[in-house]
């Protein structure tokens, strides 16, 4: 059993406990068992038997990556690059010939607010006034609440391809038998993981706007192959399952669960996903 644990984050991202985040729920758990867990706020080293990476941006700076190559175990230590370009496999290019509804998304994760918010606070961009409309080539992020969606893919609008911080993707929804929209999520760590789904009558789904929610009863094996295949040790992944396929649509590796999908959640299933930090001793 692991008696120290170091949580790898930036200097802007140091209130981990108590925040949004579902690791602070891990951490309170980790300290009730005695387990020492220090934040790390930059790319100082701090002694410790593993750490976690908890870079709260789409690619993991380089100095991140070195600070993590220095403890003898990092979870998500292979988990750079989380933006969409990396793993969707539902992306289309201006010339597809494609009949379905499309969504317009940020390449980067969360809207790419946080790759906005940071190019600020260095100087190198400004915030315009909120009645300026940029046009679709110039945008710089996104609403992820409200990711527009087209009937087809002749409606996206030309600035839209012309803009490398957005990608359009097949639209494929799940939808339940009462009609409403449903997404799939897959919180996990190590080899313990728990499904919760999430439907609302709004096509983009997110927890504050679910009408309804529970448990899943199974994980798809292609999950499991993808967390392999992206490297990834902890975190969340939002799907849809539409005539037998998974669609992946968001990997995160700093998830955030909500309210009501922490109270989904049985408290054994919270305190295994705590334990299951040991698989890695």
């Amino acid at each position: 059993m692991f008696e120290s644990i170091s949580i790898l984050t930036h200097e802007s991202s140091t209130e981990v406990r108590g925040a949004r985040y579902y690791l602070s729920n891990l951490i309170e758990l980790w300290e009730n068992q005695g387990i020492q867990v220090h934040i790390s706020g930059g790319t100082n080293y701090f002694p410790a038997d593993v750490a976690l990476l908890h870079v709260d941006t789409t690619v993991v700076e380089d100095e991140f990556m070195e600070l993590s190559a220095r403890y003898p175990v990092t979870i998500n230590g292979r988990v750079r690059d989380i933006s969409k370009r990396q793993f969707s496999r539902v992306l289309l290019n201006q010339n597809d010939v494609y009949q379905g509804p499309v969504i317009v998304k940020t390449d980067a994760n969360f809207g790419g607010i946080l790759e906005f918010r940071a190019a600020v606070e260095a100087g190198e961009k400004e915030i315009l006034p909120q009645d300026i409309q940029r046009p679709w080539r110039k945008i710089e992020y996104l609403d992820s609440n409200k990711y527009p969606v087209f009937n087809h893919i002749s409606q996206v609008p030309q600035g839209v391809w012309r803009n490398p911080k957005l990608i359009v993707e097949k639209f494929l929804p799940e939808r339940t038998s009462a009609g409403e929209f449903r997404i799939r999520t897959c919180l996990f760590l190590g080899e313990q993981e728990v499904g919760l789904w999430f439907a609302s009558p709004d096509p983009v789904i997110k927890f504050v706007n679910a009408t309804s929610r529970g448990l899943l009863d199974s994980i798809p094996e292609a999950l499991r192959e993808a967390r392999k295949e992206q490297g990834f040790d902890y975190g969340r992944f939002d799907y849809t399952e539409v005539d037998g396929e998974v669609i992946i649509f968001d990997m995160n590796r700093t998830p955030v669960i909500g309210a009501h999908g922490m109270e989904l959640i049985p408290d054994e299933q919270h305190l295994a996903l705590a334990n299951a930090i040991n698989e890695y001793a």
